[in-house]
């Protein structure tokens, strides 16, 4: 999500504390994101005839990054109406999904997030980091994007993100 959003905003929207703008905007946008999100894991994981059963659903919340004990799925689904064996549709499954997004604990999330661009643990996101994590994400990026979104998220001007000024930003533009 972070790479989407910043190839869509970083380099038009000012560095330091101008970024406030818009939250609203960006708010209906994560919601939006969330929704195809859901809509694509769905389509991935159900069967022919449009229906997820526990493993599929174990399987998606997984593919999300999301808590996917045996139990906890098992209460989900029967808190939601439906039996261990049952099937569910779209909807059920959709529901299920938000409530767990909305189970996130915001910080364990977004220092997740940093520690997938900090490869090595050096509590600094660099240049190449976002480079090697754009690759992977197979999103192309310019050299120029790639410094307008270390420079988005760099409030101290060395030239690199540090964890607490991820966070900072992440929790300004509505990103948790």
């Amino acid at each position: 999500h972070l790479l989407t959003y910043c190839t869509r905003h970083c380099a038009a929207m000012p560095s330091g504390r101008g970024r406030d703008n818009a939250r609203d905007a960006r708010t209906f946008r994560q919601r939006l994101e969330q929704a195809e999100e859901i809509r694509a894991a769905f389509d991935t994981f159900s069967d022919g005839a449009g229906s997820i059963g526990y493993h599929e659903l174990k399987a998606a919340l997984r593919a999300l990054g999301l808590s996917a004990k045996k139990v906890e799925i098992l209460q989900t689904m029967k808190r939601h109406g439906f039996p261990p064996d049952g099937v569910l549709h779209f909807d059920a499954f959709s529901n299920i999904l938000q409530e767990k997004f909305a189970e996130q604990d915001p910080l364990a999330s977004m220092l997740q997030s940093f520690r997938l661009f900090d490869e090595h643990g050096s509590g600094r996101i660099r240049i190449e980091d976002l480079r090697r994590a754009s690759e992977e994400a197979s999103v192309k990026l310019s050299q120029q994007d790639l410094q307008a979104m270390i420079a988005y998220f760099d409030e101290s001007g060395q030239g690199e993100v540090s964890e607490a000024e991820f966070v900072q930003v992440m929790m300004a533009i509505g990103l948790q």
